[in-house]
């Protein structure tokens, strides 16, 4: 009798009948290596290196149904297939957490599988048939976005990793014996309507898998395709056509026929449609078949059917989570501080009083930059917010209330002239506020009082907000604005000398607005007449 197929001459070498058993037939082989991609955006089996905008995801159930998937020759005869149909159901998935990250899984389960292994008990090597149904292995893939063709208009570029997980069944050709872990490059580039797909990687095994003459283990995988974008048709967007062509060639011979009865090549082409229904679901029917002489990795025909529920966010360039067909600020983000949220434009001063909410103390009321945009209503230049008395004007010395009626309001002491009230100014001017007049007028009649006291030095002091010179300058007017004003009310020029420190000599921190407000002062000081005064 003749032998049945090469690789029983190859055995009848080995040393005895029981180990030639167990080089023959321990299985752990996966019938159909190439998969489809769960990605988004990607082809068939190939994978896209472009991605989608963040949050973007995709849930689809796939029939996958191979034609000849196993075959037993004798030397170039073929003289059957031992699993001449199989039948897979994928649940993918895939999820997008960042524009650059997608997450995607596989989980299969072969619903009909048949088989003929007949054939091998009819040559005298009886076999336990692989079951009808089972559980595949199930495939995890994480895919990052090196580079984008919109960043260098050359090509995209993305790395993806694989890993395909041994806990389906072996022995019946639905899953790989150990871990396959399948790192590799996508390669994209757009061309108007066109996509041009390239995929370049290893398929590594922790355990080889073999099954009579097939020896399956490390393999060289590579891959490239085209995408076509056709025009929309009523309810049917993003209608696509897409081809391409995988081999995954043996690490151990790549691209060679030496020891092909052993180590396969498996090469396949493939073609597609796919189209979105409405706004959501997603519809795929492709096509495929293996080239040259069939068997593993080559099968005779392929045809599969994928349903999906597809979700991608609308444009949003500024990333404010407003869509840009209704954001108003496309390329500023919204600013999410409660107020007019939805129109998409940030409010930099939403109670328009010139002074940006990042440092408006008060950004829903109205109010002057030197109070950091808080309201005074009394106007003692005490924010309302610091302010105890805020109808009532006051000092900072009385956190904004009066003084006590039976305070003397100006008082002679031996180093100065104290004043129980501030010396007001309009903001950001050395021009004298009315309301401080009549503390003034009750300073020049002091100083008629008391002609021997001479001289007096008006010290001009400000808070810390602005620039040191600006202060410096500011200081010095306002205390020579005082000067003038006590010279039209009869007191000699002689008697009076006037210097601003701006805010060197601070009275206590400029860290709050009353504070600040106690930092803001005029001084009456008596001093040396044969000493100078000095700016700073």
């Amino acid at each position: 009798m003749r032998p049945s197929f090469a690789v029983f001459m190859i055995a009848a070498t080995l040393a005895s009948e029981s180990w030639a058993q167990s080089a023959l037939f321990p299985r752990g082989i996966d019938a159909v290596p190439l998969k489809l991609s769960p990605s988004l955006s990607s082809g068939l089996v190939l994978d896209g290196a472009e991605l989608e905008r963040a949050h973007s995801w995709l849930l689809q159930a796939v029939v996958d149904v191979n034609v000849g998937v196993l075959s037993l020759r004798f030397g170039n005869e073929p003289l059957g297939e031992l699993i001449p149909l199989r039948t897979d159901v994928h649940i993918m998935g895939a999820y997008q957490p960042h524009s650059r990250v997608e997450l995607a899984a596989d989980l299969s389960v072969t619903v009909f599988q048949r088989n003929d292994f007949q054939r091998l008990e009819t040559e005298g090597f009886p076999q336990a048939s692989p079951a009808i149904a089972g559980l595949g292995a199930p495939r995890l893939q994480g895919r990052f976005q090196i580079l984008r063709q919109s960043e260098i208009p050359i090509v995209g570029l993305a790395a993806i990793l694989e890993v395909r997980i041994p806990v389906g069944d072996q022995a019946s050709f639905l899953s790989d014996r150990g871990f396959v872990i399948a790192p590799r490059v996508a390669i994209e580039r757009e061309l108007g309507p066109l996509r041009l797909l390239a995929n370049v990687g290893w398929r590594l095994r922790t355990s080889s898998g073999q099954f009579m003459n097939l020896f399956v283990r490390h393999e060289f995988t590579l891959g490239g395709g085209a995408i076509v974008t056709l025009p929309e048709s009523g309810t049917f967007r993003q209608n696509q056509l897409l081809a391409e062509a995988n081999v995954a060639t043996p690490a151990e011979a790549p691209f060679t026929s030496h020891l092909a009865d052993a180590l396969k090549t498996p090469l396949e082409i493939m073609i597609g449609a796919r189209t979105v229904l409405g706004d959501h679901w997603r519809v795929q029917l492709s096509a495929g078949k293996g080239l040259g002489e069939t068997g593993y990795g080559r099968e005779t025909l392929r045809v599969s059917l994928s349903v999906g529920y597809l979700s991608i966010p609308p444009p949003d360039r500024d990333g404010d989570g407003i869509p840009d067909a209704v954001d108003g600020c496309p390329d500023d983000p919204e600013d999410k501080d409660g107020y007019q949220d939805e129109d998409g434009c940030p409010e930099y001063d939403r109670d328009g009083d010139g002074v940006r909410d990042e440092v408006d103390m008060c950004p829903d009321t109205p109010g002057p930059r030197e109070l950091q945009g808080c309201p005074d209503r009394d106007g003692d230049q005490i924010p309302d917010i610091s302010d105890k008395c805020p109808d009532e004007p006051g000092p900072p010395e009385y956190e904004g209330c009066p003084p006590p009626p039976e305070e003397e309001h100006v008082v002679l002491e031996s180093e100065r002239i104290k004043i129980n009230n501030q010396i007001l100014f309009e903001f950001g001017s050395d021009r004298i506020d009315r309301k401080s007049f009549k503390i003034l007028d009750e300073v020049a009649q002091l100083l008629r009082a008391h002609p021997e006291v001479a001289p007096v030095l008006i010290e001009g002091h400000t808070d810390s907000v602005g620039s040191r010179p600006f202060n410096l300058d500011l200081s010095k007017r306002r205390a020579k604005s005082v000067e003038r004003y006590l010279i039209t009310k009869g007191i000699a020029g002689t008697r009076l000398k006037s210097a601003g420190f701006g805010f060197d000599r601070p009275v206590v921190p400029n860290d709050s607005p009353l504070n600040r407000a106690k930092n803001r002062r005029t001084e009456f000081k008596l001093v040396d007449d044969s000493k100078p005064v000095t700016n700073p």
